[in-house]
């Protein structure tokens, strides 16, 4: 009988299998074109971070969407790839909405990388039998890419307005995981990595090529929660993935909680509205469609919170967040109700409790690492940074603003 999926990674051979098992053919709409060449460097003054965008990208808008064009707007940033994960859908379907709005915006020459189209673990039906047997692991109930009614992984369905077609440019041959690799070593202490989705890509990474990581300057992530909950998709849509990407040991790994991302919400101080008026194609479009018309039709719909454009912030403009505690992190694996739950512990765990009879039982999971953790943020300079960035004229590729001056 063979290995299961399961004993692979136990006996630490899954990266490569799984990676192996990812590259299959192209679906009608994201065909993969010809390899890319490498990053090129920046030519903006200043300081430039250059950033791997890896992303569930869901469209036609989401917090996913949102971010994307915020980096893009952003002329401190060098998006060198963007590299999809399942998650919220599957990676084709995503790879056909990041594609188009590359072309709706412009940016033809960001290159887009198809990464794991599955968890490392997890599968639907075990995220379905959770479901049934220990319920909704959120208020939402959201599992994405394996919600029930989901369609299948092969099914790439016609996008919805202002895409209106399938892009003409195609997704790069080589697979995203390889891409990370490669540039992260062509860069070193140089690139930050945009963690949108579920961490499959960035841990496969790292067990491909565990030299990757300090060589990384920041990890920059959304998920897991402290006491709104400790429950969020991005970890437990591939629990396994985030323990792995969780205990590296990388110089700089930046978090966006739950708790935080649930303080500001899309609807919050007339944002949508302003940005409808004021923002140019196909922003303007989006917003429209996706945001303003869905509320105005149903009031009593709710508003999703922020987490992919606080990441974004702490790329673009960092001194937006006011409050910043080092924290442990961990994520629990076993089969059971709590199946991909975050915890945190505080980095001066040891001190806490001196003298007590509680004295040395407070302590972290002995491979848990410390990370940087997001605890608040100038909400009224968020909100007005965030109008003014989407609202500006749409940002031109580096080679056309060149030939400009």
């Amino acid at each position: 009988m063979g290995l299961t999926r399961r004993e692979l990674l136990q006996a630490g051979t899954a990266g490569l299998a799984s990676l192996a098992s990812l590259k299959g053919p192209a679906a009608a709409g994201v065909g993969r074109g010809p390899v890319s060449a490498p990053p090129q460097a920046a030519r903006s003054a200043g300081k430039v971070r250059k950033v791997i965008y890896d992303q569930d990208h869901r469209g036609p808008l989401s917090t996913d969407t949102v971010a994307t064009l915020m980096l893009l707007q952003a002329d401190n940033v060098e998006m060198l790839g963007i590299t999809v994960v399942a998650g919220d859908q599957w990676v084709k379907q995503e790879t056909a909405y990041a594609l188009r709005l590359l072309e709706l915006m412009g940016r033809t020459e960001i290159p887009v990388f198809m990464g794991a189209d599955t968890p490392l673990l997890n599968t639907k039906v075990e995220a379905q039998m959770r479901y049934e047997f220990f319920g909704a692991r959120k208020r939402e109930g959201f599992l994405g890419a394996f919600n029930k009614d989901h369609w299948g992984p092969d099914e790439v369905r016609p996008l919805l307005p202002p895409y209106n077609r399938f892009a003409e440019i195609k997704a790069q041959p080589e697979h995203a995981v390889d891409f990370i690799i490669r540039t992260v070593r062509a860069y070193p202490h140089e690139v930050t990595i945009f963690c949108g989705g579920p961490l499959t890509n960035l841990a496969l990474a790292v067990m491909l090529a565990p030299e990757i990581v300090p060589l990384t300057q920041e990890v920059v992530f959304m998920g897991g929660g402290i006491h709104h909950s400790t429950s969020s998709f991005n970890v437990y849509f591939d629990a396994e993935a985030a323990k792995i990407a969780f205990r590296a040991p990388w110089p700089k790994f930046t978090v966006v909680t739950v708790d935080l991302a649930e303080t500001v919400h899309m609807g919050d101080d007339g944002k949508v509205d302003y940005i409808v008026d004021h923002a140019h194609f196909p922003i303007a479009d989006l917003f429209r469609d996706y945001e303003q018309k869905p509320h105005r039709e149903n009031p009593n719909l709710r508003w999703f919170r922020m987490p992919d454009e606080m990441m974004a912030a702490q790329i673009i403009e960092p001194t937006i967040f006011t409050e910043v505690k080092e924290m442990y992190v961990d994520v629990y694996t076993e089969e059971s109700g709590h199946y991909g739950d975050t915890y945190f512990w505080d980095a001066d765990w040891a001190d806490r409790l001196k003298g007590s009879p509680l004295e040395g039982q407070n302590r972290p999971s002995p491979e848990a690492k410390k990370l940087q953790i997001l605890m608040d943020l100038d909400r009224d300079r968020f909100a007005e940074w965030f109008v003014d960035l989407l609202t500006r004229p749409i940002r031109k590729p580096a080679t056309a603003r060149a030939a400009a001056r």
